[in-house]
């Protein structure tokens, strides 16, 4: 079995449900630099292990940990994570900077550490059933994708007191809150089978809550290598009801969100939901949303300990995370510059 620790208890919270019934993982320490917090969870799930330094958590004979901490220390602490032996499972995004990315390589290179980025949405079940039934052909040589993460997180911004959370922190830093692109990628990535070279963004500006740099909604268009493009839309101040999900268009055939419809004796079929498309390609139930997230959450985890167990890389392994990282860098700097931007490659 293996032994982990969360650090990050906003998020984290949720990793509980997750390993909770399962026979090949728990939770054996917990750590946040809230104290309230941390003493409530550790109490409530019975975790002797609580601590307030995570340098005090990774000194305990943990294998594995979960980071799920603000986006600015993810980089520093998978590093420090994997320099004490431990394996990482790690939310977006990757690192900070440059720099902070090749520190990260050489400390997985130099310990042998598996490192897995958590993509919850190359697990969901429409997504899973799209991506299968592309891989199959179904829809014939995919010219375009598009990916929406439309999420009303206007009220994230700011703790009661009025100062900054760590989302206003990054959302006054640049036009795409260093964020934009990352939560709509990696599905399209797995799909094409390419990494993005080249983003333009463009976005309306800071309209809807003024008081951020980040602009309403961003748009970025990535360049593959083929020529064919992603279309990345990221929204976050909208007023708007939630869209998150994936649009796909091949030469013979289409899929959006949760339905596709197929070339069939020459014709464009009607649409098909998830059910039909299961059925008529005998994919199964390919994944469970019996609980929606969280299933998904359990799938990712599931892979990741499959990983550690065989010694093998893992799906959306370091150096997906850092090129979908780099795909925020670029993004950001074309929103500056107005202009096209290279991506960082690191594979």
């Amino acid at each position: 079995m293996m032994k982990t620790g969360v650090v990050g208890l906003g998020v984290g919270r949720a990793f509980f449900d997750v390993v909770r019934g399962r026979h090949d993982v728990k939770v054996s320490a917990v750590c946040d630099i809230d104290a309230r917090k941390l003493r409530r969870v550790s109490e409530q799930e019975g975790i002797a292990g609580a601590y307030a330094a995570f340098d005090d958590m990774l000194s305990t004979d943990i294998d594995a940990v979960v980071i799920a901490t603000p986006i600015q220390l993810h980089g520093s602490q998978a590093i420090a994570a994997m320099r004490a032996g431990k394996h990482v499972l790690c939310q977006y995004i990757a690192a900070s900077d440059q720099r902070e990315a090749e520190a990260l390589l050489r400390a997985a290179e130099a310990t042998g550490a598996t490192y897995m980025f958590i993509e919850t949405d190359c697990y969901e079940r429409k997504n899973v059933v799209m991506m299968e039934l592309a891989k199959r052909g179904v829809f014939g040589e995919l010219t375009m994708g598009r990916g929406h993460y439309i999420h009303d997180c206007k009220s994230m911004g700011r703790n009661p007191d009025g100062s900054l959370t760590w989302r206003g922190e990054l959302w006054m830093e640049s036009p795409g809150g260093r964020c934009n692109a990352v939560h709509t990628a990696m599905p399209l990535l797995e799909v094409f089978g390419e990494r993005v070279t080249e983003v333009y963004s463009y976005g309306p500006g800071a309209r809807t809550m003024p008081q951020y740099t980040k602009h309403d909604r961003v748009t970025t268009i990535g360049k593959l290598p083929s020529g064919r493009i992603v279309e990345l839309v990221d929204d976050v101040f909208s007023w708007h009801p939630p869209v998150c999900g994936y649009c796909l268009q091949g030469t013979k055939g289409c899929f959006e969100f949760d339905r596709a419809a197929v070339v069939e004796e020459g014709k464009l079929s009607p649409w098909k939901d998830l059910d039909a498309l299961e059925t008529q390609y005998g994919l199964g139930q390919r994944a469970s949303d019996s609980d929606g997230h969280g299933a998904a959450w359990g799938a990712c985890l599931s892979a990741f300990l499959d990983a550690v167990e065989r010694g093998i890389r893992p799906p959306q392994d370091l150096f997906d995370a850092l090129h979908v990282t780099a795909i925020g860098w670029a993004a950001n700097e074309s929103l500056r510059s107005g202009l096209p931007a290279k991506v960082v490659q690191y594979d």
